[in-house]
């Protein structure tokens, strides 16, 4: 119904209006998102042990844990939602583990680099008043990636910008990552 609304509008509209290249971004994004195109979930334990050993030597504590999520997941039939924080210093294998846990459940995998953002529209997006506007960085994750259940890595959150006069973006983070607010 949204589409729809806004595309009469957009139809109906001057190309010299000032709104027209922000509406037209909007409806780009609007009719790319991936809606209801899931990737099928894997919860085969053998092989996700194979890929974690495959890809990370020694981590043991690390990747029994990961297999401990991926069989509540497999009972539960589903791991959408869920939350794995990964903490350590750089070049551990933080990141190359967010890609095993992907290719193990047979989802998509993509990164957001968080360091140094300061602004809370990076994260959220800008309003659509703006000149420029563009959505957020998960929106444009969900875009790039094509499906609505991928594995999100979001890297360097340990390098967010303090809070500026363009809001506090690790509470912004945080209600982005709340399941009860964001289903």
């Amino acid at each position: 119904k949204v589409i729809e609304e806004e595309m009469q509008r957009f139809v109906g509209m001057d190309k010299q209006h000032h709104e027209y290249q922000n509406l037209k971004t909007y409806l780009e994004y609007l009719t790319k998102m991936p809606y209801g195109i899931w990737s099928e979930d894997n919860f085969d334990i053998k092989m996700a042990k194979s890929i974690l050993d495959e890809g990370h030597y020694g981590m043991d504590e690390v990747k029994q844990r990961i297999l401990e999520f991926i069989a509540i997941g497999k009972l539960n039939n589903s791991v959408q939602g869920k939350i794995l924080c990964f903490v350590g210093p750089p070049g551990v294998g933080k990141t190359s583990i967010g890609e095993s846990i992907a290719k193990s459940l047979n989802r998509e995998f993509h990164r957001i680099a968080m360091g140094g953002d300061r602004d809370t529209a990076v994260l959220k997006g800008h309003r659509r008043t703006y000149v420029g506007a563009i959505p957020g960085k998960i929106v444009r994750a969900l875009k790039s990636v094509e499906v609505e259940n991928p594995v999100i890595l979001i890297d360097e959150v340990d390098k967010l910008g303090q809070r500026s006069q363009a809001g506090d973006p690790a509470s912004v983070l945080l209600e982005i990552l709340d399941p009860e607010q964001n289903k």
